[in-house]
């Protein structure tokens, strides 16, 4: 018996932040339905198109969980790593996905990060999940990674709805705003759905 019904109450309930990840991958075999979902995300296929224009060779995406789309980077520019705070899910990621390389550790961790060697990191719809470091993570990467390309993807709650997070941003202008000191934009946009009323939005720069 799982501890919640839905997975996502291991992350954010009743609009603050749960972060039970490892308990979460321990209960579901596949939150998010990572492993058929990344064709089907229009932000995804946006951070796609750029990977394949060609430049990248080592990208390196921060909370990969499964590691699904860590493969594709791979397939995509030759090499792809990730990493994750739940081991559990680290763990599955390495017998799924052999050729790729794969770290158990947190945002801030940032050697291990930097032990890949990465000319691009790339952060999923986790910066929810990650405000109380973001502060020290711009500062880290501002420092280890000038010149890396950044590329970033984020539901945008509508307008009145959101809960959390409400004091660092609530949509694509003020989640700009948050990155620009250490980020130097070169594209960004946001995509809506009529089955999904949040805005699906991304931005993509150079680490300055």
């Amino acid at each position: 018996m799982t501890k919640y019904e839905r997975y996502q109450d291991y992350v954010i309930k009743d609009g603050k932040l749960v972060g039970e990840f490892e308990a979460m991958y321990q209960d579901f075999d596949n939150p998010w339905d990572q492993s058929f979902r990344e064709d089907s995300v229009l932000s995804k296929s946006v951070i796609e198109n750029i990977l394949r224009q060609g430049g990248i060779k080592r990208p390196y995406e921060i909370g990969c969980g499964l590691g699904y789309f860590v493969e594709k980077m791979r397939t995509i520019c030759g090499a792809g790593g990730g990493i994750d705070v739940s081991k559990t899910a680290i763990e599955k990621a390495r017998v799924k996905f052999p050729k790729c390389h794969f770290d158990d550790g947190d945002i801030l961790e940032i050697e291990k990060i930097s032990k890949f060697q990465p000319d691009c990191i790339f952060m999923d719809e986790v910066t929810w999940y990650v405000l109380d470091k973001l502060d020290e993570f711009k500062s880290s990467i501002s420092k280890d990674f000038k010149g890396t390309t950044f590329l970033h993807t984020l539901r945008q709650y509508p307008e009145g709805t959101q809960q959390y997070g409400k004091d660092f941003f609530t949509d694509l202008k003020g989640f700009m705003e948050y990155f620009a000191s250490v980020v130097d934009f070169s594209d960004w946009g946001s995509f809506g759905s009529k089955v999904d009323p949040c805005m699906h939005t991304f931005f993509v720069g150079v680490i300055k």
